[in-house]
């Protein structure tokens, strides 16, 4: 299963908030935002709200935080609906409460906030505060989507219908969202799209697309992708047999892979390609190798 908690900003979902709305407080004096949240401004109590959980220009406190979100929430505020969703997910100046923070979530859903939207989503994939509806989490990660293109989100809708999770198997709903994916660029995505591609999973049969998206997803370092290339240029399935070309894609395989049976079986397949190779062309893919390694290494560093 896809780790959901790259894509989810429950943690610092309230530091990504006071980053987009932090600058229109930092200017309005404390006490004045103080006396317009115990007027009512919605605006001013959330904003009291974020000031209480920075802890910049009064102390900290999540307690007061949420105390003035709970305000602000109830008079219809978006934002601090969602920050109330993350309170309770996480028990941050609140206790625990799955059920109560997808009750806020919901209510900052049904305004249009896309991660509010993914968070009711993952509540139902997950069962968390609810009974697990995988429908229901498609219903609202597609929202999410619609608002918020995003390729692990679109992933994961493939996911559940490409396993059956809760609901029938459809491969070509799986794919076709692993397509989505896919064009963004997401690298899972890639590699699912070419293996359906590969098997006529979802899609027509068709080697040359399954090569040519293993084939993205193989550069963006993914050791599966990397080692079923390596392996169909060693057996010539679906494309010309190359030996060099598979010495080349396994051994990337090889130093991307963690597991250790794994790492034997993909070092005995390589070993069995440069069996096969004259040593120039062995030294001459191995540069190949070394060169990829280098590049690859300078952009993680940039990254």
């Amino acid at each position: 299963m896809l780790d959901l908690f790259r894509r989810i900003r429950f943690s610092w979902g309230v530091l990504f908030l006071l980053c987009s709305v932090a600058s229109t407080a930092s200017g309005q004096a404390i006490a004045d935002l103080q006396q317009r949240a115990q007027a009512g401004d919605r605006s001013a109590q959330f904003r009291l709200g974020l000031e209480f959980a920075m802890g910049t220009r009064i102390p900290l406190d999540l307690v007061q935080a949420a105390h003035w979100y709970v305000k602000a929430g109830e008079r219809g505020d978006a934002s601090a609906q969602f920050n109330l969703g993350i309170a309770y997910h996480n028990g941050l100046g609140v206790k625990k409460n799955d059920a109560e923070s997808l009750r806020w979530y919901r209510k900052a859903a049904e305004q249009g906030i896309a991660d509010a939207e993914f968070a009711v989503g993952r509540a139902y994939d997950k069962g968390l505060g609810v009974t697990r509806d995988k429908a229901q989490a498609i219903r609202w990660y597609s929202r999410a989507d619609q608002a918020a293109a995003d390729p692990v989100i679109e992933s994961r809708i493939a996911e559940i219908y490409a396993n059956g999770e809760g609901l029938p198997r459809n491969e070509d709903e799986a794919m076709r969202w692993y397509r989505k994916a896919a064009d963004r660029g997401d690298a899972g995505a890639q590699c699912k799209l070419g293996a359906g591609y590969l098997l006529g999973f979802g899609v027509p049969q068709d080697d040359a697309e399954a090569v040519r998206w293993l084939r993205k997803a193989a550069a963006q370092g993914t050791a599966s992708a990397q080692y079923k290339l390596g392996t169909m240029y060693q057996s010539g399935e679906g494309v010309s047999q190359d030996l060099s070309e598979a010495y080349f894609w396994l051994n990337l395989a090889l130093a991307a892979e963690k597991e250790p049976g794994r790492r034997e079986e993909i070092a005995a397949q390589r070993d069995a390609a440069a069996s096969n190779l004259t040593d120039q062309a062995l030294l001459q893919t191995r540069e190949r190798v070394r060169q990829w390694n280098a590049e690859h290494s300078l952009e993680s560093r940039a990254q």
